[in-house]
């Protein structure tokens, strides 16, 4: 493990960004009811997902990013998918939660507390991601399906309509649940983030998220 840069972890082909580490580590003070190891594990099942569907579909990952707001899955040049590879190796993530949230689900016949508290936390990591918004796999997926049907300008303008319509929603929702008394600052700071999502890819470049 060597430092990249004056942010920046890499080992091989994974990279950690110092806010990644920041906010792990304010997760891990935070957590008073034991939720991060579950969290964890669900959000390293689900990468495992996309990265053994881009395996299957013909790909390769060339570099797995770690930031402060998800994991970032870049796909080596050397392997082109095309559309419709990509947008199935964008559902391998979700794929991963659903069949681990039922495996979990399945384990919990005798009652046990944790197994249905693993798969709440797949099913939620699975359907956000499922999401139109542009960084979200449903984003992708739709951005992937569209390209495919019209052209690719005319899939990054309904991608970024939906992502901004998503973004506002769930603005409007956590301020909603602020008026009644039921604040939920995880879930503004998700809106904001999705809204935010489009200018920081533009100065990032492309990347395909996991």
């Amino acid at each position: 493990l060597y430092q990249s840069g004056l942010s920046m972890l890499r080992w091989r082909h994974v990279e950690i960004s110092g806010g990644f580490l920041l906010v792990a580590a304010l997760l891990f003070y935070l957590d008073t009811e034991n939720l991060l190891f579950w969290a964890a594990a669900a959000c390293a099942l689900h990468e495992l997902g996309h990265g053994l569907a881009i395996r299957c579909l013909g790909g390769r990952v060339a570099l797995l990013r770690l930031t402060c707001v998800g994991a970032e899955l870049k796909l080596s040049a050397r392997y082109p998918m095309g559309y419709g590879r990509q947008l199935l190796a964008a559902l391998g993530g979700p794929a991963a939660n659903l069949l681990c949230a039922g495996a979990a689900v399945h384990m919990a016949g005798g009652g046990d507390e944790r197994a249905y508290l693993f798969a709440g936390l797949n099913l939620a990591l699975a359907g956000f991601n499922l999401l139109p918004a542009a960084p979200l796999d449903g984003g992708r997926c739709l951005w992937c399906l569209l390209a495919l049907l019209e052209t690719e300008e005319k899939a990054e303008r309904i991608v970024a309509a939906t992502s901004s319509a998503v973004s506002l929603a769930l603005t409007l929702g956590s301020l909603l649940l602020t008026l009644r008394g039921q604040a939920n600052l995880t879930l503004l700071i998700t809106a904001l983030w999705l809204l935010l999502s489009p200018w920081t890819a533009r100065r990032g470049g492309a990347r395909a998220r996991g």
